[in-house]
């Protein structure tokens, strides 16, 4: 199976394998607009999720900040399972991820949808991932996700001042990432 798609899909499931256009901590917060003392109060939408109604500043930031994403950076990868030799990460090759959307779904549970391009194939793939946080700091977890032809995988992807940086591994391999997100150039803005 081609190292590069199983690293790219690695790191998409990550962030997916999803760098931040400013960071979550360093973000003032927003002052809300005044309300008229009469306003009117706000119809509940049945087609929004209760998990994104229940979401807090900062995980609203992390949405904000994954949904039309880039993720450009390197990965380096390793073997496990070669007894008797020494582990070394090989060298650094280049990569790039779009992140479709990062919704909450419930709790640590998000789903992270992540545009990939391969081959003749262009498709959207929604991965459920887990979001912890340490202090302001969110990482996206990973854990044995089995994929269909692509085989199980596991990551830890944390995310700050615009940088992410992790590791992932699958069956007697794995490796380590990093790298910048930035927003998407939207398709009226690439045409110009």
């Amino acid at each position: 199976m081609n190292r590069k798609l199983i690293g790219c899909v690695c790191l998409v499931a990550v962030f997916a394998l999803g760098a931040l256009q400013s960071s979550i901590a360093d973000e003032p917060p927003k002052e809300k607009p005044p309300v008229a003392k009469e306003a009117p109060k706000e119809k509940t939408d049945a087609s929004k999720g209760s998990a994104a109604g229940n979401m807090n500043a900062k995980e609203r930031a992390f949405a904000d900040l994954l949904t039309g994403a880039v993720l450009e950076g390197t990965w380096r990868m390793t073997y496990f399972d070669k007894p008797g030799e020494e582990m070394k990460l090989g060298d650094a090759k280049s990569d790039r991820y779009e992140i479709v959307s990062a919704v909450k779904s419930g709790g640590d549970n998000w789903v992270i949808t992540a545009r990939i391009v391969y081959a003749d194939r262009d498709v959207n793939l929604p991965v459920p991932v887990r979001v912890v946080w340490a202090d302001d700091t969110p990482m996206i977890t990973l854990t044995e996700l089995t994929m269909p032809i692509l085989g199980t995988y596991s990551a830890r992807v944390i995310f700050h001042h615009g940088f992410y940086s992790g590791v992932w591994y699958g069956a007697g391999y794995g490796g380590v990432m990093s790298g910048q997100v930035t927003k998407a150039e939207s398709p009226a803005k690439a045409q110009e």
